[in-house]
């Protein structure tokens, strides 16, 4: 009887985490929003940036397009080392199907 009920309950834990993971949507991509409220900087000089992880795991991308300046910054393995992340090169879009030149971002500070 013991071993009836342990079982029964491994299947509800089972499912009650399918069904959240499905109703979690992995799929589904994320828009970042922003507010006044948020640190750092002027709000308005970061309205309309657009994120998007590529990857997963430690191997993940991070691209953050400003449309202010028609530029793509490109973030490489954001998941591994150092909490100091800086940008590693950027696209500048001059015109949409254009060719691109990829350049490499200026060097930053080390520390914040």
């Amino acid at each position: 009887m013991r071993v009836q009920e342990l079982l029964r309950d491994c299947v509800l834990i089972g499912a009650a985490a399918a069904v959240g993971w499905w109703a979690h949507g992995a799929g589904t991509p994320v828009a970042a929003g922003s507010s006044s409220s948020s640190s750092g900087g002027d709000a308005s000089a970061n309205a309309g940036l657009a994120f998007q992880f590529m990857g997963v795991g430690s191997q993940a991308d991070l691209a953050v397009y400003n449309p202010a300046n028609r530029t793509l910054y490109v973030y490489p393995r954001v998941g591994v080392g150092n909490s100091h992340i800086s940008c590693e090169y950027s696209f500048h879009i001059r015109q949409p199907g254009a060719a691109m030149d990829r350049e490499n971002c200026p060097v930053g500070e080390q520390l914040p």
